[in-house]
């Protein structure tokens, strides 16, 4: 069985990641410099997002500009 490893230097600090919902300006944002042939390296260095959510939010382009149009949440 695996354990759990823990840092033996008092000074070391650990990082749990938390989610962060993103609003519908910041995806309509993205999908506009993804539109533009902007890269998606540059992208997510500008906005600080995982990778997998700037291609999430691509995929969903067509639902996301609907929804901000009728001002509904996805």
């Amino acid at each position: 069985m695996c354990e759990k490893h823990t840092s033996t230097s008092p000074s070391a600090i650990q990082v749990k990641y938390q989610r962060k919902a993103i609003s519908t300006d910041e995806k309509l944002d993205i999908i506009s410099c993804l539109e533009k042939g902007e890269y998606l390296v540059d992208i997510w260095h500008n906005v600080r997002f995982v990778h997998v959510s700037i291609c999430t939010i691509y995929d969903n382009a067509g639902r996301i500009t609907e929804s901000a149009k009728f001002g509904t949440k996805i």
